[in-house]
C-alpha cells in the first residue's frame, strides 16, 4: 500500500512538470483618422486634379523641398476640389499641393496638419492666399541713386520660364505678374509664395529691356524688400 500511494504521486508530478505555459500578449488596436483637404479658387470653386502630397513631419521638416522618402501619400483632387486621405496614424503632416492654377497663376501650397485618432479633420484652403508681396526699389546704375520710373517689371518662375532673346517679349506680353514703376521708382507685385522668380525690366514705351535678375522669392503673407540697379532702357 505504501509503494501505490509513492507511484501515483510519482505520475502526479510527471504530469504538472509536462504542462505548457503559454502567455499571450494582448495590445490595443491602433485607431486612426481621416482627412478632407479641399483646394478652392478666389470665388469658393473647388480645383479639380491637383496633386496633394502627404509627407511625414517628423522626417520632412523642410516645406519647400520635402524629403521624398517622408511621402505617405498622393491624391489628385476630385470635382469638387476633395483629395481624401483615410487610414492615417494621429501625428502631424505635411500636406502640400503642386500648382494648383488661379487665373494663370501657378500657385504652392504647404502646411502642417494635426490629425486625430478616431477624427475626420476637414481643411479648406484658398491657392491664391500661398502668397506674398515683392516690393522693388529700381535704382539708377549710373549713379546709383536715381530713381527709375515707368519702368515695367516681370516676375516669372524659374522653374518653368527661361526667357531668351527669341521669346522674352512673348512673355512679357503674357505675363500675369507684372507692374510699373512709380515717381520713386517702386513697384509692389503680389506673387505666389515659396516659388524662385526671375525678373524682366522693360521699358514700355520703346520696347528695351533687360533679365536675369534674380532669384527672388517670399513667404507666405511676407514681404521681401528688393532694391535693385539697372539702367534706365
Amino acid at each position: 500500500m505504501k509503494c501505490k500511494t509513492i507511484l501515483l504521486l510519482g505520475l502526479s508530478i510527471l504530469v504538472l512538470s509536462c504542462k505548457k505555459i503559454t502567455n499571450v500578449k494582448v495590445t490595443d488596436a491602433v485607431s486612426t483618422g481621416n482627412l478632407s483637404y479641399k483646394i478652392v479658387d478666389d470665388s469658393g470653386n473647388g480645383l479639380a486634379g491637383v496633386k496633394v502630397s502627404l509627407y511625414d513631419s517628423r522626417i520632412s521638416y523642410s516645406t519647400s523641398t520635402p524629403n521624398p522618402n517622408a511621402l505617405v501619400d498622393s491624391i489628385r483632387t476630385n470635382q469638387e476640389g476633395i483629395a481624401y486621405f483615410s487610414n492615417l496614424l494621429p501625428k502631424s503632416y505635411l500636406v502640400t499641393a503642386d500648382s494648383p492654377v488661379v487665373n494663370k497663376i501657378k500657385y504652392r501650397t504647404d502646411e502642417f496638419i494635426q490629425i486625430v485618432a478616431d477624427t475626420r479633420k476637414e481643411k479648406t484652403i484658398q491657392a491664391s492666399s500661398f502668397s506674398g508681396l515683392l516690393n522693388i526699389r529700381l535704382i539708377s546704375e549710373n549713379d546709383r541713386r536715381t530713381p527709375l520710373k515707368n519702368l515695367g517689371v516681370v516676375a516669372y518662375p524659374l522653374k518653368s520660364v527661361q526667357p531668351n532673346s527669341d521669346n522674352v517679349t512673348n512673355i512679357i506680353k503674357a505675363a500675369p505678374l507684372k507692374g510699373l514703376t512709380d515717381e520713386n521708382g517702386f513697384v509692389s507685385i503680389k506673387v505666389p509664395s515659396n516659388i524662385a522668380f526671375g525678373l524682366i525690366i522693360y521699358n514700355p514705351n520703346n520696347g528695351n529691356l533687360g533679365y536675369g535678375y534674380g532669384p527672388v522669392g517670399v513667404e507666405k503673407d511676407k514681404t521681401n524688400e528688393l532694391q535693385l540697379y539697372s539702367f534706365a532702357f
